[in-house]
């Protein structure tokens, strides 16, 4: 999420969209992995509309109430070759709807989709289109209610290699929280799994599945912050809600908060914070197989929260199979990124969108 102090409500300026039935289009860390030793490639890489392996520049412009998102999408690496098809403007939601992009269909590429709270809930997938047709709504799902909490970008709970349409409820007496998951699998095996609870927590997140164990299927995560501003993640097993791990890192009052990814290039998702009180901003890095935290600065720090500065980003930007340090710098609408591919020894950078613009990948920041 942009804005930090709209944290806990997850109807966020950029989550909160509705969807369109006709569709507008417009053409338009810091350890190195052995070379001897292949690196993992994530099952789905955040924002790879193109399927290529790499993240893809990707921002959206919000309007006022009723007027539908637009979503602008630049391959990565951009094509300079014009009618190539690398660069798509569309519309595709209007202020109601969560934004909640991911790779359902299991092709590595992201779906266009958005989630329209009600009872029940729907999922409207629109697969993204490789060449100069439209964006079109291929598959609608009914599942949640109005009221659940979205998991952005879902999570792959059974280890199938597509993302899984989940919701999370929470409990309005006890707190405690309910992951309902239906599987994106033809079976479209369903499940509820009762894992954590809010009680006692100042505010919580809830993120994208991601897998700490290395076994090819996300865990859920989730995460509280207490008085102190210290924030806990609690990652539990998808399919019997059991812990697998619990751990206390960074602070609410001087850090975004990113959903856990691979950065080491292990396997195993890692804990993120940016601290915003620096300057530049601090990225720790915290390694979830041996609780070990390194430190990068990169980006110009934003401690108001306010959205002026630098947007962490998550992401696989040189295709390396592991996340970068990434940043969203909304006055030139450009990313730029730390090349994990050389001991982030590069900074690389990419116009995308204009000025003002959010980029869809800040989205799992804060959220």
């Amino acid at each position: 999420m942009f804005l930090k102090n709209y944290t806990e409500n997850l109807r966020s300026l950029f989550m909160i969209f509705a969807v369109l039935v006709t569709v507008l289009w417009c053409g338009a860390n810091i350890t190195t992995t052995n070379a001897q030793t292949p690196t993992p490639t994530p099952r789905r890489v955040p924002m790879d509309f193109t399927g290529d392996g790499r993240s893809d520049w990707a921002t959206v412009v919000i309007g006022t109430v009723g007027t539908p998102i637009r979503w602008k999408v630049t391959g990565n690496p951009a094509s300079t070759v014009p009618n190539q098809a690398f660069i798509r403007a569309f519309d595709y939601g209007f202020s109601g709807d969560f934004v909640v992009p991911a790779d359902y269909n299991g092709d590595r590429k992201t779906d266009v989709t958005v989630w329209r709270p009600g009872t029940p809930g729907i999922f409207y997938v629109a697969e993204f289109p490789t060449g100069t047709g439209g964006v079109m709504i291929s598959q609608t799902v009914r599942w949640g209610a109005a009221n659940d909490r979205l998991v952005f970008q879902g999570g792959d709970y059974d280890g199938d290699g597509k993302a899984d349409y989940t919701v999370v409820r929470v409990d309005s007496t006890t707190g405690n929280l309910t992951w309902f998951i239906k599987s994106s699998s033809a079976a479209g095996t369903e499940r509820a799994v009762p894992f954590g609870t809010r009680a006692g927590a100042v505010t919580f997140f809830i993120f994208p599945g991601a897998d700490f164990t290395g076994d090819g299927r996300d865990e859920l995560v989730f995460a509280t912050v207490d008085s102190s501003s210290l924030i806990t993640y609690f990652i539990g097993d998808s399919i019997t809600g059991a812990g697998v791990l619990t751990r206390r890192f960074g602070d609410y009052d001087a850090d975004n908060t990113l959903a856990p990814g691979d950065y080491t290039g292990d396997g195993r998702a890692d804990f993120v914070a940016v601290r915003q009180t620096t300057s530049p901003a601090t990225w720790f890095i915290n390694d979830s197989a041996t609780n070990t935290t390194t430190a990068r600065p990169f980006g110009i720090p934003d401690p108001a929260f306010a959205g002026n500065a630098d947007i962490p980003v998550r992401g696989d930007y040189d295709g390396d199979g592991k996340f970068d340090i990434a940043v969203f710098r909304r006055s030139n609408a450009t990313f730029y990124y730390l090349t994990s591919s050389n001991n982030n020894g590069t900074v690389s950078g990419q116009k995308a969108g204009d000025p003002g613009d959010g980029p869809l990948a800040g989205l799992a920041v804060n959220f």
